[in-house]
């Protein structure tokens, strides 16, 4: 064993130790776990993306559909905050990405993440639903998964790279129909890895998903199989940066996969919404006295919503025993939590 290999694996291991004393105390920042909502009082089945409102939490239910648009439709659901129905709405082929524009109040309802894919836009005060909107470039293998506003521009994660040349996340440049597009991050691109502090390293960002705003206003785009996030500072700017990190099991030290989507705590006390895909639920969780910037991950390959060191990438458990955990939000608590 090389100097390095063990150096590595000591430093895996010390930081494993010390993330399993943290677990208990993690454990006692959850009040409660409950069932938000489930797949079967709507008819559906997978939950997946979800999203908030002012009143309102979205959810979307993908039903087994083709991720490429050739057979079936999704369930779209928006809730009241104390789990009550407001409205459905069936929207042709896989509705993986769910995002509401805080210019319009428009929900968009990203169709077919994995080819053939186009939008919807949902109102959510007059029911109507625009679209399918197309894209002026459209691909039987890559798609647009999820969404994120950032002021007045528009990113979109792409999916199933297939060549450095392929870009992952790219800005919307026309919004009509066609809705244009034009890369901002390609596959592979060089960025510095957060647990070394290593510039110009490699990306391996081969299963873009899901894809965030942080708090600081970067953007945050998870790859699924790899693992790993990537993080975008002054996205579409002449001096874009970008950063990476990739999660860790920690009784293994190597990387987690089925990394769906990630949040931050932007507040001490607030709810989790969690997609628990494979048991057709969504949970709702709260907690309190949560370090604020505490970055959370529903990963795959663990079953658990995790808390994750943004200095190592090691994961802790904070909520077992899940089955396909997806869509993830987080809302600090207000005086206007209880409002239906």
């Amino acid at each position: 064993m090389s100097y390095r290999l063990a150096k590595q694996i000591s430093r895996i291991a010390i930081a494993s130790i010390a993330l399993t004393m943290a677990l208990s105390a993690y454990a006692q920042k959850i009040r409660r776990i409950t069932t938000f909502a489930t797949g079967t009082a709507v008819n559906a089945t997978g939950p997946d993306s979800i999203i908030l409102s002012r009143n309102s939490v979205w959810v979307s239910y993908t039903n087994g559909a083709d991720s490429t648009g050739l057979s079936g439709s999704s369930t779209v659901v928006e809730y009241k905050l104390n789990g009550e129905v407001r409205h459905t709405y069936s929207i042709a082929g896989s509705v993986d990405g769910l995002k509401v524009d805080p210019r319009t109040g428009h929900v968009w309802a990203m169709q077919n993440q994995d080819g053939n894919s186009t939008l919807s836009l949902i109102n959510p005060k007059t029911h109507i639903v625009t679209g399918p909107i197309p894209y002026a470039v459209t691909s039987t293998t890559e798609g647009y998964d999820d969404v994120v506003f950032r002021g007045n521009q528009v990113f979109l994660s792409y999916t199933n790279p297939a060549s450095p040349a392929d870009p992952i996340i790219q800005l919307l440049t026309n919004g009509s129909d066609p809705l244009v597009v034009t890369p901002i991050v390609f596959r592979g691109t060089n960025g510095t890895n957060l647990a070394t502090a290593q510039a110009n390293q490699p990306t391996t960002q081969n299963d873009p998903d899901s894809m965030k705003l942080t708090p600081t206003g970067d953007l945050m785009l998870t790859s699924g199989d790899d693992g790993q996030l990537l993080f975008v500072e002054k996205p579409g700017k002449p001096d874009q940066s970008v950063s990476f990190l990739t999660l860790l099991d920690p009784s293994t030290g190597l990387a987690v996969s089925g990394l769906d989507d990630a949040v931050f705590a932007t507040a001490r006390e607030g709810t989790f919404y969690l997609a628990d895909t494979s048991n057709n639920r969504v949970l709702k969780i709260d907690v309190d006295h949560i370090p604020v910037g505490t970055l959370f991950a529903s990963v795959g390959s663990l079953n658990q919503l995790t808390v994750v060191d943004i200095h190592t990438g090691l994961t802790t458990p904070f909520v077992s025993n899940l089955n396909g955990p997806h869509g993830l939000e987080f809302v600090a608590n207000t005086d206007d939590e209880n409002e239906q």
